[in-house]
């Protein structure tokens, strides 16, 4: 159980938190070499009772305090640990703790995890290389508890922070960093590099102004620009000169301006990343920063196919848009989440036509332009035609989820041409789709290489001049007419009830809105209502159910939090949880079920999470009743 640490925001594994001592560190950040004291390994005592009677000597200030250890290399055998726990006095109590418990741990150990606020992973900076870091740092995180701190020491620096904390990481140290100023390597988020290799510094901090005036550091012609990797005491490097070893002697004052600029830039940083984090764009920062290097890449790529891992982590929504500007934008949960859910959930309404048709630059669709002259075209017969847009990343929009996240929020470079991973990935998603749902006729307005993608697919289909020329929306026109007229083509719900339809099941599952939606319903405004309210869309596209919107969907069993026998007077805390569903995220609608009391509200961590979590909101409740 800790008492020191609380997650107070997630992005995936990422958090932003607080430590408490006797000021609140907000992570992720440094942890200043002041703020831990330890008892030092195991090695440094003549016998267990002397670390022991160390430990307690030491426990009971306001710092991060890591009893006694074995110090060991990540690729020795699995280490005997000797986790500390506050020693009884003669009441039987425990010792008093006045600030977190550190606990080292080592990825190859079977030993059972001590209770701890922050687990301090031994040797991180032994890790070599891209798939040993993801591995390790994996394995720690599935281990430890979800509320709990990671520190890894000695790995830090600007330019794969933030790659550590889209990992999962919360606390660093400046140890790196401060070592390799002091043998002249100069670190800056776009990698690290030795100044001489410099035609001018880059920075225009203090420390780097010094380093210019005193001409230090000026550009040496014979040296080659040399860029070290993520992971920089890698073997072929340790046996290798430095540019600095071989250029003229630097004094102490110098190397220090150096050391001085490296943690000014990681604490830039470390600021940034945490704004990334409630900005809601870490992710797509984390894609550009990554090209630093190609152990980076390889790390985050590698990182991606933890799919699960991840996942179970990510809100369902967030405020900031999603850009998908790079290839490994195809794997990240938001887009590949969107398209297991229409596949899996969405089910399409009763249809003889299936329109497929371009997406646009300006989100919801219906909002742009061109799907407004798609929509006049239509005319009469829009009603008669299932509409579903084709895009890159999320494959397929159905119409009645162009409000959802991320169909709504995301941007994309246009240039006309679609790559091969996309074309894959939009005709496998289509062929899915059509697999599942039936129409007698498709027809394709589309245009470009997005229609050869499709003909290359085999669809058969009537395909028009697409685009939003004259000659094109009338051929749209004249098309969607004739097999209105010669299918005799039924004729679809309301777009409005149809959109609470699709939510429902998006939302909590196939099924749901049979449940929600069953007998006489109407939409009003944004509400879906029968005798009484039952739901209402939100701005940002998610569904907020009523109770009596949450008692129907209760038969479903999907979505719902248990809560012991008490009644909630405000939000739902973690420790109040008995059982919640897993597949439960942040940012999701979820029925609160108790003894005593039913409701309704918002998930602010995911259903796993809350069953194993001692501290924070498991759920912000809007609407509760004593039952």
């Amino acid at each position: 159980m800790t008492r020191h640490f609380e997650v107070i925001k997630r992005y995936g594994p990422a958090r932003l938190g607080k430590l408490v001592f006797d000021e609140t560190l907000n992570t992720p950040c440094l942890i200043p070499k002041e703020r831990i004291v330890s008892a030092g390994p195991l090695w440094g005592f003549s016998s267990l009772e002397e670390a022991l009677e160390n430990a307690d000597d030491l426990s009971e200030t306001e710092k991060l305090f890591i009893g006694p250890h074995v110090s060991t290399s990540l690729h020795a055998e699995p280490p005997v640990t000797m986790p500390w726990h506050p020693r009884e006095g003669s009441s039987g109590e425990k010792t008093p703790r006045y600030g977190p418990i550190g606990a080292v741990i080592h990825p190859l150990s079977e030993e059972k995890l001590p209770e701890a606020d922050v687990y301090v992973l031994a040797a991180a900076g032994s890790l070599q290389n891209p798939r040993e870091l993801v591995r390790v740092i994996l394995q720690v995180k599935n281990e430890i508890p979800p509320d709990s701190a990671l520190y890894v020491p000695a790995l830090a620096t600007p330019s794969n922070l933030a790659l550590l904390v889209y990992m999962g990481v919360d606390l660093f140290d400046s140890t790196k960093v401060l070592v390799d100023g002091l043998m002249g390597r100069y670190h800056t988020r776009d990698g690290v590099f030795s100044p001489g290799d410099l035609s001018e510094l880059p920075c225009l901090c203090p420390h780097c102004q010094a380093l210019e005036a005193d001409g230090a550091f000026e550009p040496q012609l014979q040296a080659q620009s040399r860029l070290y990797p993520l992971h920089q005491f890698q073997h072929q490097q340790q046996h290798q000169p430095l540019p600095e070893q071989q250029s003229p002697h630097r004094s102490r004052l110098q190397l220090q301006h150096v050391r001085d600029h490296n943690l000014l830039k990681l604490e830039e940083e470390i600021r940034f990343v945490r704004g990334a984090i409630k900005r809601g764009d870490l992710r797509e920062y984390v894609e550009r920063e990554v090209r630093v290097t190609p152990e980076q890449t390889t790390a985050f790529r590698l990182l991606d196919q933890e799919h699960r891992y991840i996942e179970r982590q990510t809100p369902i929504l967030r405020q900031a848009v999603m850009y998908s500007n790079t290839a490994e934008s195809l794997q990240r949960v938001e887009v590949t989440r969107f398209a297991q859910r229409v596949l899996d959930r969405y089910r399409a309404p009763e249809s003889d036509i299936l329109l497929l048709l371009p997406c646009s630059a300006r989100k919801p669709y219906s909002k742009s332009r061109s799907h407004q002259l798609f929509a006049m075209a239509l005319s009469g017969n829009r009603r008669r035609v299932h509409e579903l847009i084709l895009t890159s990343p999320l494959a397929l929009v159905p119409r009645e989820l162009e409000d959802v996240y991320p169909a709504a929020h995301y941007d994309v470079p246009v240039t006309g041409r679609w790559d091969l991973e996309e074309r894959d990935w939009i005709t496998r998603c289509l062929e899915a789709y059509l697999e599942k749902n039936r129409y007698a006729r498709i027809v394709a307005h589309l245009d470009g290489e997005l229609k050869e993608m499709v003909v290359q697919a085999g669809i058969d289909a009537i395909y028009t001049n697409g685009g939003t020329n004259s000659e094109g929306l009338k051929d749209l026109a004249k098309t969607t007419t004739e097999l209105v007229r010669d299918l005799d083509a039924r004729r679809i719900p309301d777009q409005r009830i149809l959109r609470f339809r699709a939510m429902a099941d998006y939302y909590f599952g196939a099924g749901a809105s049979e449940l929600l939606l069953a007998g006489e319903v109407k939409v009003k405004g944004r509400e879906l209502q029968a005798e009484k309210t039952l739901a209402s869309f939100t701005p940002n596209g998610t569904l907020a159910l009523t109770i009596e919107g949450g008692r129907r969907l209760e038969p479903l069993g999907a979505y719902q939090v248990h809560i012991s026998d008490f009644v909630p007077k405000g939000d739902v805390l973690a420790p109040g949880v008995t059982r919640a569903d897993e597949k439960i995220r942040p940012g999701d609608e979820v029925l609160v079920k108790g003894e005593r009391v039913f409701g309704v509200g918002r998930a602010r961590m995911s259903g796993w999470e809350m069953e194993k979590a001692t501290r924070g909101v498991a759920v912000e409740l809007r609407r509760v009743e004593k039952i």
